[in-house]
């Protein structure tokens, strides 16, 4: 007979559970990635570049895997709940979380470029070389109210959801850019104003 540890409080602890790949022509599981507690929330491979998956997990973790050795190769932190969307290119990250932050991640380094907070959840992130758009959707979106007028969702600005386009503009002059920390050059010490310390060099977008 096998004996299990228990740890303190009597729980047992979860399983892993990782994310399988699987060829569509075969019907095979090619590979699995990941083996944190947490259940992974979102995975993005069609927008990843090749090899290379991107997934968030309810640990509130952001993860990038290579699928040719199925390890970790970055792993990051900062948001307050779970993950609930991701996409990368070939050096950034871009996460939303449950809580409403967007996260500007440099994976080469495994640190936050930028963050932007929302009221409602992210369901959707999409970048490309110079645009970001993200997508909040509330999570009650049927308030019921002690009136007809009061169950107007219109009427409730807190039930509404709201979509953000940003820029990454490669401009240095355009001051107005909503990610400015995203327009450095390697020209200058500083190329941002939110009081947020990066390595130098810095890359051109």
């Amino acid at each position: 007979m096998r004996s299990r540890r228990i740890p303190p409080g009597g729980a047992e602890p979860c399983p892993s559970r990782p994310v399988l790949l699987y060829n569509l022509e075969t019907n095979q599981c090619v590979t699995k990635v990941g083996n944190s507690i947490g259940d992974f929330s979102c995975v993005n491979l069609h927008s990843s570049p090749p090899n290379m998956l991107v997934a968030g997990n309810k640990d509130r973790r952001v993860r990038v895997f290579d699928l040719r050795c199925a390890q970790a190769v970055c792993s990051v932190y900062g948001h307050q709940l779970g993950v609930s969307a991701v996409q990368m290119d070939e050096w950034k990250i871009v996460s939303g979380g449950e809580e409403g932050l967007v996260c500007v991640w440099d994976q080469r380094l495994a640190t936050k470029l930028w963050e932007m907070h929302a009221r409602h959840p992210v369901r959707h992130v999409w970048f490309n070389s110079h645009s970001l758009i993200t997508a909040n959707i509330p999570e009650e979106k049927n308030p019921r109210g002690s009136s007809i007028t009061e169950d107007d969702p219109s009427l409730h600005r807190k039930y509404r959801g709201v979509i953000y386009s940003y820029e990454f503009s490669v401009d240095q002059l355009a001051v107005d850019s909503v990610l400015p920390i995203c327009r450095s050059s390697y020209d200058e010490l500083t190329g941002y104003n939110y009081n947020i310390g990066l390595a130098v060099p810095y890359d051109s977008i």
